[in-house]
C-alpha cells in the first residue's frame, strides 16, 4: 500500500523550500498546498470522527485559551486515519522533515502526546500560545509541529485561521487559512507563538478537522534551552 504522500514530491519540496523555511518570519515555517495524495486526503476527511462518535475525545474547555476536541487514542481511530499517522511518523517522512528544517536526529512521538487529531466545533478557538517544550516520556525536546487541515470547502467567514505571532507574543505576523489538504510545518521553541483565536464559525455540523503531529530531538541548541514548561499563553509568558 502506498504512503499517503508522494515521497518523490516531498523530496523535491524539501530541497526547494529549505532556504525559505529557515528564513521565514516570524520563525522558521513553511506552508504546503495539496500536501497528501488527493484521494487519501479525501478519504481521511470522509472518515474523520465527529464529536458524537465513540472516541476517547479529550475535551478542552478553557474559554479564551483553548476550546476544542482532541484525541491521541489511535486504537479508536478509523483504520485509514491510523495508517496516515503511522506514515507521517515513518522514517521516510522524518527524513523529509530533517531536510526541510535542517534539524537532524528527529524523533516521532508514537504516543501522540498533545497531538493526534483535533476538531473544532462552532465557537471553538485556541488562544495565542507557545507549546510545551519537553516530552517527559520521550525525554526529548519538542522541535517541530506538523498540522494538516482536513476540512473540505473552507471559505471566508468560517474562521479558525492559524495565526503566527512574533517571538514576543505581541504582534501577528502571518495568517494561514485552514484550506483543505494544506499543511503547515513550523519550529517549536518557547517563543514560537501561534494559535487560532478567531473562533470557528462554520454552520453547525461543519467542523475544523486537522491532524497534529510533533517531532523531537534528544538535544537542542544552547540558545533555545529553557526550563521544562507547559503551554505558555500570550500575556502569561514573562
Amino acid at each position: 500500500m502506498p504512503y499517503v504522500f508522494d515521497l518523490d514530491r516531498l523530496q523535491t519540496l524539501a530541497a526547494s523550500t529549505a532556504e525559505g523555511f529557515a528564513g521565514a518570519e516570524p520563525y522558521p515555517h513553511a506552508v504546503f498546498e495539496d500536501f497528501l495524495d488527493p484521494a487519501a486526503a479525501a478519504g481521511l476527511a470522509q472518515v474523520f470522527p465527529k464529536p458524537e462518535d465513540r472516541l476517547a475525545w479529550d475535551r478542552f474547555g478553557a474559554i479564551g485559551y483553548e476550546v476544542k476536541l482532541g484525541s491521541s487514542d489511535e486504537v479508536r481511530f478509523p483504520p485509514a486515519l491510523r495508517r496516515a499517522i503511522h506514515d507521517l511518523n515513518s522514517g521516510p517522512f522524518i527524513r523529509f522533515l530533517e531536510r526541510l528544517s535542517g534539524i537532524d536526529h528527529l524523533l516521532p512521538d508514537p504516543g501522540l502526546a498533545g497531538g493526534g487529531i483535533h476538531l473544532s466545533r462552532r465557537g471553538d478557538h485556541l488562544g495565542i500560545h507557545a507549546d510545551f517544550n519537553w516530552h517527559e516520556g520521550l525525554q526529548a525536546h519538542r522541535r517541530l509541529n506538523l498540522l494538516i487541515y482536513l476540512s473540505p470547502h473552507w471559505q471566508d467567514g468560517y474562521g479558525g485561521e492559524l495565526e503566527l505571532w512574533d517571538t514576543t507574543g505581541t504582534r501577528r505576523v502571518r495568517t494561514v487559512e485552514p484550506l483543505f489538504n494544506r499543511a503547515v510545518v513550523f519550529t517549536t521553541r518557547s517563543d514560537t507563538f501561534h494559535g487560532h483565536p478567531n473562533p470557528w464559525a462554520a454552520p453547525e455540523g461543519v467542523y475544523r478537522q486537522s491532524i497534529a503531529l510533533y517531532y523531537y530531538t534528544t538535544q537542542r541548541p544552547a540558545d533555545e534551552l529553557r526550563e521544562a514548561h507547559g503551554t505558555l499563553y500570550k500575556g502569561y509568558n514573562a
